[in-house]
């Protein structure tokens, strides 16, 4: 059984440790690679259903599973960032044109058919099809986007690190060892 234990736990570091070197590395194949991804939600546009500071993570998917009221992360370009971004919403309405699937998003706020309108560099409408689609949501991990922030932020890391110190320098102080009484 300890066996099974140790090599359950040798598969998942190595899968981790995987996991966050294509995240590092090479971060737009990791959906493609490992099948899922995580993202931290950084907009209110999925409020109250995913909140900011979420982490969700999406898998992949096929197109023929895809369904309304699916929440889909895809890419797609924000002029508010001059460059295409990752954006989480559900999917209001398939629709065929004739030789492609169109998928109408909306955040979850929006009314019945209020879908949204993305534009390309050019201020010209785009459809989202399946290409734009990197994966469905299918965790939602509340909180943890203010972990991440505070490690990505060099002060943060810094005042973590030095509570953390503090806390071991009081636990040892505290458990200072007992001398022993020597007997005469």
């Amino acid at each position: 059984m300890k066996k099974i234990k140790n090599i359950l736990f040798i598969a998942f570091v190595v899968y981790l440790s995987s996991y966050i070197l294509i995240k590092v590395f090479i971060p737009e194949k990791t959906t493609e690679l490992l099948g899922f991804n995580s993202y931290i939600v950084v907009t209110s546009s999925m409020e109250p259903d995913i909140m900011v500071n979420d982490l969700i993570i999406i898998r992949k998917v096929k197109e023929e599973d895809l369904k309304v009221r699916d929440a889909i992360t895809f890419s797609v370009y924000l002029p508010e960032l001059g460059a295409k971004s990752k954006v989480t919403h559900y999917i209001g309405d398939i629709q065929n044109d004739g030789t492609t699937l169109i998928y109408k998003t909306q955040g979850a706020t929006k009314a019945a058919g209020d879908y949204d309108d993305w534009k390309d560099a050019n201020n010209n409408s785009v459809e989202i099809t399946y290409q734009d689609i990197e994966g469905r949501v299918v965790m939602v991990i509340p909180y943890v986007g203010y972990a991440v922030n505070i490690l990505r932020n060099p002060v943060g890391l810094l005042l973590l690190s030095m509570n953390i110190g503090i806390i071991y320098l009081l636990v040892k102080t505290i458990k200072k060892p007992q001398n022993k009484i020597e007997n005469h």
